[in-house]
């Protein structure tokens, strides 16, 4: 294909890295790339194809904007790996002046405003009351919702979906509430967000939908460390991995046994 720095052509460049990463089996990096966007930005330096040569041309560098809560997940190793790829594309669309490549976390999209705000404002309903659901996403705009609920990701609405339709099929006696990112005070790690707390026949079950973050070390012990106050509390944790939402049949028998398993003991 003929290559422009457009998003559209830079977006298969880092699709045409993703699959690289995934033929050699670093599902790790390829999950991270998954999650990111890439543009091309001028560095400030030069590029001197041949030595001696009075041309010179400006020089560029790959930045990849990720999500704020996977940029820790970028180590300096992972970065590399990935870079090893996405520059051997690169060079195959003869952009031989990028030289190297940055993580930088996405900026939140900005509120779209009409011009008469002012007029709109002055005439504003008062704010809604706080509540407790998904506070930090509320904050921002741009977040998945459903049924006025909002959701961290696309894959977090499948599950809601899902256990909605098994809501939905359940008889009166056999009825569960699903609570989507509700805030939960912890006994000895503070405030978090569970991805869904389901109650049902005097029970309760958390259910958790693991993306590309979760597979790092140190995300690993904290969700360990949520995964044992909640045993403490007698509940027990789902973990479902996001990429299991690409198969909503599948997912679906898994909710419903886990649901029938926890909250009414059927075997």
């Amino acid at each position: 294909m003929t290559f422009h720095d457009d998003d559209e052509d830079l977006d298969l460049v880092l699709g045409q890295a993703h699959e690289l990463l995934g033929d050699a089996d670093d599902l790790f990096a390829q999950r991270l790339v998954q999650a990111s966007r890439l543009h091309l930005r001028r560095d400030g330096g030069f590029f001197h194809p041949i030595p001696g040569d009075n041309w010179r041309s400006d020089t560029y560098e790959a930045v990849l904007e990720v999500p704020q809560a996977l940029v820790p997940e970028f180590t300096s190793e992972v970065t590399d790996r990935i870079w090893t790829k996405l520059q051997a594309v690169l060079h195959r669309h003869n952009r031989e002046d990028v030289f190297g490549v940055v993580v930088e976390p996405a900026l939140p999209p900005l509120p779209e405003v009409a011009p008469d705000w002012r007029e709109r404002a002055a005439f504003q309903a008062p704010a809604e009351r706080p509540i407790n659901q998904a506070r930090r996403e509320r904050a921002a705009a741009g977040y998945p919702t459903r049924d006025g609920m909002t959701f961290t990701s696309v894959e977090e609405t499948a599950v809601y979906d899902l256990l909605v339709e098994l809501q939905k099929e359940s008889s009166r006696h056999r009825t569960f509430s699903v609570m989507p990112l509700p805030g939960v005070k912890l006994r000895d790690v503070g405030v978090r967000t569970p991805d869904f707390v389901v109650l049902g026949n005097g029970r309760a079950l958390v259910i958790e939908v693991d993306g590309p973050h979760h597979y790092g070390l140190t995300r690993k012990a904290d969700d360990a460390d949520r995964d044992r106050h909640w045993d403490r509390c007698g509940v027990h944790t789902v973990r479902i991995g996001a990429h299991h939402t690409a198969d909503p049949a599948s997912l679906k028998d898994l909710l419903k046994e886990e649901l029938g398993r926890r909250l009414f003991q059927v075997s």
